[in-house]
């Protein structure tokens, strides 16, 4: 009986010290006409975006300024809310769900433009996320902005499964393209005429992990 209960204390001590690697806590910071989190310290840059695993969770904080950021939600993962001199601190509820979750604040951007950031949800796990500059990978999808036919530029190393994924403005998945070792420095050309005109996210899959996510427009 003596055994059975230290076994179980053990597992209990096991689990706890687990459990921070399990989630995270992202703080966003928001300034006067940016959104920069983590790492993302540019002066110059209004937007922010990452990836995030499954169960994290994020605090947007406005630390100093009186200006007005509502902070909403293009695809309606969150509610939307205030960051001013009365609201300086939000936290969400945990994201459970894998997919691309853009925001923007209301007072000084829009949908991918101005102040805006976006959400990238992976599954969790030791490799759900993978530095792209660290590993060495790249893509580009050029001509941005264009007609349709664009081309895929992509720096890769042999044995690995690389795809695009491209996906609307509300994380809705409209192709994947298989991205073949053989793809030289010339590019792979890909016909995208046939879907609508407006902004759209390309993220590198990598191993069926996403690498980075960049965003890509479509004209007429």
């Amino acid at each position: 009986m003596k055994l059975f209960t230290r076994s179980m204390a053990a597992l209990a001590m096991l689990i706890l010290s687990l459990a921070p690697t399990l989630a995270a806590n992202i703080t966003i910071l928001v300034g006067d006409n940016f959104y920069h989190g983590p790492g993302n310290t540019d002066p110059n840059k209004q937007n922010d975006i990452r990836n995030i695993t499954v169960g994290d969770v994020v605090t947007f904080s406005y630390p100093t300024g009186n200006s007005s950021h509502p902070t909403m939600s293009d695809n309606g993962a969150f509610a939307t809310f205030q960051m001013n001199a009365s609201s300086r601190s939000v936290t969400l509820p945990a994201f459970n769900t894998v997919g691309s979750n853009p925001y923007h604040c209301m007072a000084h951007g829009g949908p991918l433009v101005g102040q805006y950031g976006i959400l990238n949800v992976v599954a969790a796990g030791p490799t759900a996320t993978l530095d792209a500059r660290t590993a060495g990978i790249e893509v580009n999808v050029y001509p941005n902005p264009s007609r349709g036919q664009v081309t895929v530029q992509l720096n890769q190393k042999a044995g690995i499964d690389y795809k695009l994924r491209l996906s609307n403005i509300i994380g809705q998945e409209v192709r994947t393209v298989a991205l073949k070792p053989e793809l030289t420095a010339a590019g792979l050309p890909v016909d995208l005429s046939d879907l609508r005109t407006g902004v759209y996210f390309y993220s590198l899959l990598v191993d069926g992990k996403v690498a980075s996510t960049k965003r890509l427009v479509l004209q007429n």
